[in-house]
């Protein structure tokens, strides 16, 4: 069975678009089984069924006579599917004969002066047989066609010409066809689509096979490139608003007018979300790059749920977790807080899905408005994190408003100045380092918010409470403080608060 089909693919194929074009076609597309060089007008009506009709030198010249219009009418019921003139000859070609090759279903093709016509025909029949050698060259004109496109360039160029080339039309589909060869497009979220071309046989399904594994190499890095570049706002938007998180009463300003010139709403109103991956937070030795690309992939996974909810949301980051800010036009009111925690409910459900051993701690802020209430309402959400860790609430949205701490308190915890002192008060504890200087800061922590009870501490922490008298004993030796006085026990549980916070 040929290749071509029709008289439109020979003619679109890449060894033939060099050498032949259209002058006049008739309304629907004809088969082609055969080619013919024609070299007396007399011979037209002898051409095998559906072939091309290649005319000599001589018979192209006789076009705008009157012995050519009768050739035609007499060549009708072999349906010749089109004939070959010189494009010299071309102007000659008068409104009759084309009137009468389109009721015959014949078109008029021209080809260059200097054309070999013997060439044209063995370049035809070697298309209709689809041989080795042809499939070869159009697999390997397309490969070159894919390696010049430029990288710049976007995909439907890049399959436009791959197409052209391979003389078989290449597309994207969203999903794997049944009937046809395919070749998925991978991604860094999986298979984005599927490159496919109409079914083959022979040499040049082998050949097919070969482009669209180059091919679909290709469209995914045009992809990766385009979804790079679509993100980069988002990405910059991301750094400037972490920045602003972080940031210092001296840089706050700078801060505040980067974020607003990249198109976030910092003047409106906002409610932050932190998510802390608990078990992602202190990886193994050598698991630390492992670990963050799982928090990003879960933080991904997050901010994708929480956009599928509704609403405007952002994204910002610190070393270990993820701010999710969901930021209203207007005041949206004293339950604001709560909406967004029954909203991060669900979210926590997505995401359990995908990891289900993921510990989860969720922490809502307030709503509040302008940059200062973004840093308040953040400084809220991490208090809730660390509200839900000491009472052992993993994979729950708490809001901030659910266990009572004032906003002026939360504000203070967050400032320069509670760092400084959580920083001097807790030196000889933090020069510890590591789990031993946690260990003692978060006993003392706990120990002095229970009031000094040895038994609730022990509770709350789920340790002996000779275990707890021993951390707290030891955590008094080191510390510069005198442990009868109420103001330096008052400044201790501020500073591991704010340390916290921090």
């Amino acid at each position: 069975m040929a290749l071509v089909a029709s008289l439109a693919e020979l003619v679109a194929s890449p060894a033939l678009t060099p050498l032949l074009g259209y002058v006049s076609r008739p309304a629907t597309d004809v088969a082609v089984e055969g080619v013919a060089l024609v070299e007396d007008l007399g011979h037209l009506e002898k051409v095998p069924r559906r072939s091309i009709a290649l005319l000599a030198r001589q018979v192209s010249a006789t076009v705008s006579s009157y012995r050519f219009d009768m050739a035609l009418r007499v060549a009708r019921p072999r349906k010749v599917a089109a004939v070959v003139v010189r494009a010299a000859d071309v102007p000659s070609i008068t409104s009759t004969t084309v009137a009468i090759a389109q009721r015959s279903g014949t078109a008029i093709l021209r080809a260059g002066d200097d054309i070999n016509l013997a060439e044209v025909t063995v370049a035809i029949g070697r298309e209709l047989a689809g041989s080795a050698d042809v499939a070869l060259l159009r697999a390997h004109t397309a490969l070159r066609a894919i390696e010049a496109h430029p990288a710049d360039a976007g995909v439907e160029s890049l399959l436009a010409r791959t197409s052209g080339a391979l003389g078989v039309r290449i597309s994207m589909t969203e999903t794997q066809p049944p009937d046809r060869p395919a070749r998925a497009i991978r991604g860094d979220g999986g298979v984005a689509g599927w490159l496919t071309a109409p079914p083959q046989e022979g040499d040049m399904a082998m050949g097919v096979e070969i482009v669209l594994y180059v091919a679909v190499q290709r469209v995914a890095e045009a992809l990766s490139r385009a979804q790079r570049a679509a993100e980069l706002p988002t990405r910059s938007r991301l750094d400037a608003l972490t920045d602003l998180l972080a940031s210092t009463p001296k840089t706050r300003e700078q801060a505040t007018l980067r974020v607003r010139s990249l198109g976030f709403p910092v003047d409106s109103w906002h409610v932050v979300v932190r998510l802390d991956f608990e078990d992602l937070s202190d990886p193994p030795a050598g698991g630390e790059l492992a670990a963050y690309d799982e928090r990003v992939r879960l933080g991904a996974a997050a901010l994708r749920a929480t956009r599928t909810a509704g609403g405007t949301w952002h994204e910002a980051r610190t070393t270990d977790e993820l701010l999710l800010i969901r930021s209203y036009q207007s005041d949206p009111g004293p339950l604001a807080a709560r909406e967004v925690a029954g909203v991060m409910e669900t979210v926590l459900v997505t995401v359990r899905e995908k990891i289900p051993t993921a510990v989860i701690r969720c922490g809502v802020g307030m709503a509040a408005a302008g940059a200062s209430g973004l840093l308040a309402s953040s400084g809220e959400s991490k208090a809730a994190v660390l509200a839900g860790r000491t009472g052992q609430s993993g994979s729950v949205a708490v809001a901030f408003d659910n266990f009572g701490l004032r906003r002026t308190l939360v504000e203070w915890y967050a400032s320069d100045t509670a760092r400084e002192a959580a920083t001097a008060v807790l030196a000889p504890l933090s020069s510890l380092g590591g789990v031993r200087a946690e260990r003692l800061i978060q006993t003392l922590h706990v120990y002095l918010d229970e009031r000094g009870s040895l038994t609730r501490t022990a509770q709350r922490m789920n340790l002996h409470r000779n275990a707890v008298a021993y951390r707290v004993n030891r955590a008094f030796e080191l510390l510069e403080v005198d442990r009868e006085s109420a103001d330096d026990l008052l400044l201790l549980q501020l500073a591991c608060r704010a340390r916290d916070l921090s």
